[in-house]
């Protein structure tokens, strides 16, 4: 009988129980302080006691620097002291995937190239690539007058424009080019030939994407600003891919898809486009499209979630309230298999509110993360200097049933990312992180202290 891998046997063992001790007990819930950085996003390593986290140092806002470097690292974490894989100098780590062998993909950017680097368990480096792409300044390109840089990997006015997922072992990419396109690609590995590309897939043409500044501040609290010029990516159990694109005015997605996919008289006749929302694109395991699907959600929207369910596919973010001036409420839409949107929910806890994650839970539920209780400038971006932490049940009509309790401290205290753990949630976040403000007079108030915390969803 053929053994089973390390991981494997570990993942099962937690889930009848095992794992822990030598004396059959099992190991103490994770609780895990990051200090000075926050967790992005947290994967689990299918035991009860490891992750994978992505930790993002929270950076200085410089008002209309190209593509300012990003301090992530990812921190592989356990019953032990853990291993750490920072990025070399002059390169930003920007996402990671984590694959069934327990080897991490991550991506990395400079202001115009990007690399993909393959690590072991211990976070050493076993490959690297570049991630270079001929046929990109050969993408059809819509052009509303605005700035692009044709031979980039990445967009000039941000590096944080890049999504990985695990196809089992292989590797799954969605990007922003220069041109402002949006790409997907699929990469093999072996330890002998590292990444191989073996498919290109074109999910929206170039356009025009204006950049955004604020006026004033020191900290883009939630990334905001570089929304629009962002990518989501998920896959599902089947190989299925979904790319996720926020759609605007300023950045012309919904009028540059209709203008290259339902051009007369080749394709069919377009829906009526609305203004913002999101443009959810599905491929095979193989590349092939199929099939595109508008999520309108009626007014000034970011997305920041994509996550693969059972039957289909769930998007999680914030829109702007009409009629209740400068409020944000968090929203989640839900899509079926085929791409075709079911419903939508809106969430309102206290104040505003914004969802960073979101998943599946038994009967139709689902899992929320995010932020509420932060007031946003009603005629800009800035946002205050406090929040509380939102993680909630939602009921099978997307309504809020439960609020789950976590530690917060004086700040920000968004949470980011949730990963299923053998009926236990990990989830990663900050306390005591910044608002747009907090630093402008003291750049020493420019931190937050992070954590990958475990929790018993009902």
């Amino acid at each position: 009988m053929k053994a089973l891998p390390t991981f494997l046997l570990a993942a099962l063992l937690a889930a009848c129980g095992g794992g822990g001790s030598s004396t059959g007990e099992p190991p103490p819930p994770v609780d895990h302080a990051v200090p000075g950085r926050f967790v992005l996003r947290v994967a689990s390593l299918g035991s009860s006691s490891g992750y994978v986290a992505l930790e993002e140092k929270p950076r200085p806002y410089r008002d209309g620097l190209p593509s300012a470097p990003v301090d992530r690292r990812i921190r592989i974490g356990g019953q032990g002291a853990g291993h750490v894989y920072t990025p070399p100098e002059d390169w930003s780590l920007i996402d990671m995937a984590l694959h069934p062998s327990g080897e991490i993909s991550a991506v990395l950017a400079t202001h115009r190239a990007l690399r993909l680097v393959r690590l072991d368990a211990q976070a050493r480096e076993l490959t690297r690539a570049e991630l270079t792409d001929p046929a990109a300044p050969l993408d059809p390109y819509y052009d509303q007058g605005g700035i692009k840089d044709d031979t980039a990997m990445l967009p000039l006015h941000t590096r944080d424009s890049v999504r990985l997922a695990a196809l089992g072992e292989d590797l799954a990419v969605a990007l922003r080019t220069g041109r402002h396109a949006v790409v997907a690609y699929r990469y093999a590995h072996t330890a002998q030939g590292g990444y191989t590309q073996r498919w290109r897939s074109l999910v929206e043409p170039g356009t025009t994407v204006m950049a955004r500044y604020l006026t004033s501040g020191s900290h883009d609290t939630y990334g905001q600003l570089a929304n629009h010029f962002q990518v989501l990516l998920a896959a599902n159990a089947h190989g299925d891919l979904a790319v996720a694109v926020p759609a605007a005015p300023h950045n012309n997605a919904f009028a540059a898809h209709a203008a290259h996919f339902f051009a007369a008289p080749e394709g069919p006749v377009p829906p009526e486009l609305p203004d913002y929302g999101a443009i959810v694109t599905r491929l095979d395991g193989q590349g092939r499209n199929l099939g595109a699907a508008f999520v309108d959600t009626g007014g000034p929207t970011q997305v920041f979630a994509l996550r693969a369910l059972e039957t289909g596919w769930a998007l999680a973010g914030r829109h702007k309230v009409a009629g209740r001036e400068g409020g944000w409420n968090g929203f989640a839409a839900w899509l079926d298999g085929a791409g075709r949107l079911q419903r939508h929910a809106v969430l309102h806890v206290e104040e505003d509110d914004v969802l960073f994650d979101i998943a599946a839970l038994p009967g139709g539920r689902h899992l929320v993360a995010g932020a509420t209780g932060y007031r946003q400038n009603p005629a800009g971006a800035s946002i205050s200097d406090d929040g509380a932490p939102l993680l909630a049940v939602l009921d099978a009509q997307g309504r809020l049933a439960q609020r789950l309790a976590l530690p917060a401290g004086p700040g920000q205290n968004p949470v980011r990312s949730l990963e299923g753990q053998g009926g236990r949630w990990l989830v990663g976040g900050m306390r005591g992180g910044p608002g747009t403000h907090t630093a402008d007079a003291d750049p020493a108030r420019l931190r937050a202290d992070g954590y990958v915390r475990e929790v018993l969803a009902p």
